[in-house]
């Protein structure tokens, strides 16, 4: 397989942010995700991801600030530089979504809480009441579906 041109990668790159962007990220961190995403190595330093975007350092901090925070990406440094790169999590989508779980746990519980305290016959009530079996049936389903991927990976010619 060869890797296409800079030209040629530099545009999907840049769709691809465009994706990640009309599905609630920020631009910048998208951009940022999408340059990591790209990159062989899957990390970049700040000075090499604010050439590749044409931006400034203040953009690349915030957004790879975004990005850690949402665990997508990690900083990290090599032994005995003083440089700091960022790079994309291993299994970045599937980490991603598996750390959704105690969210999920969280709102199915508010929920319930929610309906204890109002006339669960009330239409507040009864709100409360699907959200907390919505959250507990997709909880449910991501740890299905993670399972099922874990069980999937493993099975690939390389892990084997």
């Amino acid at each position: 397989m060869t890797r296409a041109g800079e030209d040629a990668v530099a545009d999907f790159r840049e769709r691809f942010a465009q994706i990640l962007v009309e599905s609630g990220m920020p631009r910048m961190a998208a951009r940022v995700y999408a340059a990591l995403l790209v990159t062989d190595s899957g990390r970049l330093s700040a000075a090499e991801l604010a050439g590749q975007l044409g931006v400034g350092a203040s953009a690349i901090s915030g957004a790879v600030k975004y990005l850690v925070q949402v665990r997508l990406v990690e900083r990290g440094r090599e032994p005995g530089s003083r440089h700091d790169f960022c790079r994309i999590h291993e299994h970045t989508w599937s980490h991603f979504i598996s750390q959704s779980v105690p969210v999920l746990v969280q709102v199915q519980a508010g929920a319930e809480d929610g309906v204890k305290l109002l006339d669960p016959a009330s239409p507040a009530g009864r709100r409360l009441e699907e959200t907390g079996r919505f959250f507990a049936f997709m909880r449910e389903e991501i740890e299905r579906s993670m399972a099922k991927w874990r069980r999937l990976q493993a099975d690939r010619p390389e892990n084997g």
